[in-house]
């Protein structure tokens, strides 16, 4: 039976490297075919003409739900200028990105990553180096690397539920640190970036020495609020946890929050006071299927109408300086790289996180358990 089921696959993958040679199908049909039998791609070696082969698709790897709607919308007019179709998938996990390339089996090409992760994996050999003769390296500054480069950016703000507080609402980490004045639960995410910063900064440290982190004292000044903390485990439960009244405030992604203030009305809000910014990256796997054809469609992306169009959409901010300047007035208020609110906060280190995330994320858990 197994043998059949070989000579089946084998007789499937020469049709489809027959019809990839005459541009009928793609690199990637064959690649799906090969892992869905569990079979080692080897006739991609029997012909440069495949490799080499123009992209007929490009795969967009981002985190799904409402990010996929925007960017189907926002993406989607790429075919008409090009001709190469924008198809999305999900999840682009630093695990199975690593499992992708060390298989040789890469069905993605540009991936929406946490821009540590895209630190990290450059380093370790897992994504190519940004083309930026082709791609604009003028974004944000500290937030576009080697290898990956910024898509837009984020922040981790204190949301809060304003009818809990007539007398005056939390406007630092120190005032979310604060239960006495300010009584009732509060969350943190429970994937760790934010909270370090968040708890140093209501320590009293200030912005320019935020970073290295001191770790151990960020977990006893998290410590000190324990039997007060909700932790949070996605962008929707963090909205639920305020819009049920489980939690008075929040560190939560600027996106949600903002989801939340124009949901409730007003009742929940937020400011980016002590805001944490930091920028998401584009990256591209190690022997992407589409090649060099994924930096024109990165560039295209960047464009200023784009990267509007996606904070209207997602409430994530433009990357590049030229986009963030022309933001329309009615969107400044959401647009964390808007420079009015950008001064107001701090960046975070990409660099620092891809060399301790593993590590800190453990002490924290543990921290959390114990």
């Amino acid at each position: 039976m197994r043998m059949k089921t070989f000579q089946a696959v084998r007789g499937r993958q020469l049709d489809i490297a027959g019809k990839m040679l005459r541009n009928e199908q793609t690199r990637r049909d064959f690649l799906r075919l090969c892992a869905a039998a569990g079979v080692a791609p080897t006739l991609l070696g029997l012909g440069s003409g495949i490799a080499n082969a123009k992209a007929q698709e490009i795969v967009l790897s981002n985190w799904g739900g409402d990010a996929t709607k925007v960017h189907g919308k926002v993406f989607g007019p790429y075919a008409e200028k090009t001709g190469i179709s924008v198809q999305f998938d999900s999840s682009p996990l630093e695990g199975r990105i690593k499992a992708m390339v060390d298989a040789k089996n890469v069905i993605w090409d540009v991936m929406d990553i946490d821009n540590f992760s895209a630190v990290k994996l450059g380093r370790e050999g897992y994504l190519r180096p940004i083309d930026y003769s082709i791609v604009s390296r003028d974004t944000i500054p500290g937030t576009s690397f080697e290898h990956g480069v910024a898509n837009y950016l984020m922040s981790y703000v204190i949301a809060y539920d304003k009818s809990k507080f007539p007398d005056g609402p939390p406007q630092t980490w120190a005032d979310f640190w604060d239960v006495k004045r300010f009584p009732g639960k509060r969350s943190l995410y429970k994937w760790l970036t934010g909270a370090p910063e968040a708890a140093l900064l209501a320590d009293g440290v200030s912005k320019d020495k935020l970073y290295p982190l001191d770790l151990p004292r960020a977990l006893d000044k998290i410590k000190q609020i324990k039997d007060d903390l909700v932790f949070w485990d996605s962008g929707a439960e963090s909205q639920q946890l305020l819009r049920n009244g489980d939690v008075t405030m929040a560190c939560i992604w600027s996106s949600r929050a903002q989801m939340l203030e124009k949901e409730t009305d007003g009742r929940i809000t937020f400011h980016w006071n002590e805001a944490v910014a930091y920028g998401d990256t584009w990256s591209v796997p190690k022997d992407n299927p589409a090649g060099d054809d994924v930096w024109a469609f990165i560039a295209w992306m960047q464009e200023v109408d784009k990267q509007i169009a996606i904070l209207a959409g997602l409430g994530a901010g433009p990357a590049t300086l030229e986009a963030s300047e022309k933001t329309p007035s009615e969107l400044q208020r959401i647009n964390p790289a808007h420079p009015e609110n950008f001064k107001l906060q701090v960046l975070m280190d990409a660099q620092w996180w891809s060399e301790n995330y593993d590590q800190a994320l453990a002490s924290y858990t543990d921290m959390i358990a114990g």
